[in-house]
């Protein structure tokens, strides 16, 4: 993977999340890590940095790890990977490893003491700067997305480095 600046990111993160997906592994070299695949989040400027915005819910097990480490990356593989990101999206780090179902390599980087896929078109490391609990929604958004009372947290992650592959 090249390090290459943000200025060069050019994809429509609307279709990039809501179409593509991404994959976030949370976690780092002392606490373990997890991934799953996401279709919320934005991108954007907070506190003077770049910024990315993740939401995942306080059942899922990368929760756990979001919670013990501030290491986080967000990756985006090629169509090629549906399946791959179908299993990060379906089933649960707690039953097995998920990479490994999905035929995905996890890249540890000790310099950002992080994780992601060998196999991403694209990855932004990532460092949390805040999260929050989703709890004061609209009763028309938690009788739609939340019944069950699983909600979401909000983790803001500052943009540390965007790799591409090369």
């Amino acid at each position: 993977m090249l390090k290459v600046s943000l200025d060069n990111f050019n994809k429509n993160v609307f279709n990039e999340l809501n179409n593509t997906w991404a994959i976030i592994t949370a976690g780092d070299k002392t606490v373990g890590y997890n991934g799953m695949t996401i279709s919320w989040g934005g991108f954007g400027i907070m506190w003077n940095k770049p910024v990315a915005y993740v939401f995942v819910r306080k059942s899922r097990y990368t929760h756990e790890f979001l919670d013990k480490s501030n290491s986080i990356t967000m990756a985006f593989l090629s169509d090629e990977y549906k399946k791959a990101k179908s299993i990060f999206g379906s089933e649960s780090g707690r039953a097995g490893d998920k990479f490994a179902k999905a035929n995905l390599t996890p890249v540890f980087e000790p310099d950002f003491n992080g994780y992601y896929p060998k196999e991403a078109e694209y990855v932004f490391k990532m460092k949390v700067l805040y999260n929050t609990d989703l709890e004061n929604l609209p009763s028309d958004l938690k009788n739609n997305f939340y019944k069950d009372n699983d909600l979401h947290t909000m983790y803001v992650c500052e943009i540390k480095e965007y790799l591409v592959k090369e």
